[in-house]
């Protein structure tokens, strides 16, 4: 299930946050005892991710989906102008775990699900910042331009394929359920 929240909304500052700070992509691979995504056994996802908060455990034998645990990155302070556009469109909202994903021109990530007792209390969302992607959630499937904002049931398979000229990057984020 897919639900379209907005359309057009201008994310040209997240846009020259972005370019301003190109050196934030990938860096949890540098942080001391992070997952990043190739540590979570997504090596050959040809994605690449800029996390402003991300999961945390306590000892490495610790399943992430099922921690509650949220750590702000170095980046979370470069990326201003994501956490605005946020508390317009949901108040002063508790963000999680959220960070931009990027997705090279005719690449995909094929279907799965986000699993884990984190997940169960929370909201997935996407608010598309560059690119044009098709996303499916379920049966459900949508053509997703940059400025659209949507939900999605990240309890049900889902995935995307970038049928745009340029990388795909998106906003994912968590909120609590019932405070959106």
């Amino acid at each position: 299930m897919i639900k379209v929240l907005k359309t057009g909304i201008n994310v040209s500052k997240v846009v020259e946050q972005l370019k301003k700070y190109p050196q934030d992509w990938d860096h949890q691979k540098h942080l001391k005892d992070s997952q990043s995504l190739v540590d979570r056994g997504f090596a050959d996802l040809p994605v690449s991710a800029l996390q402003l908060i991300m999961g945390g455990v306590k000892s490495k034998e610790d399943f992430v989906g099922d921690s509650e645990i949220n750590i702000k990155t170095p980046a979370y302070e470069h990326h201003s102008e994501i956490r605005k556009i946020i508390r317009k469109h949901f108040g002063n909202v508790e963000l999680h775990r959220c960070g931009f994903l990027s997705l090279p021109v005719d690449e995909i990530v094929g279907a799965h699900i986000d699993e884990g007792t984190y997940y169960q209390t929370r909201d997935r969302y996407h608010l598309s910042i560059l690119g044009r992607y098709q996303y499916f959630c379920g049966t459900d499937t949508v053509i997703v331009e940059p400025g659209t904002l949507l939900w999605f049931n990240n309890k049900l398979p889902h995935g995307t394929v970038n049928i745009g000229d340029e990388t795909r990057i998106t906003f994912v984020f968590d909120i609590p359920h019932g405070t959106s």
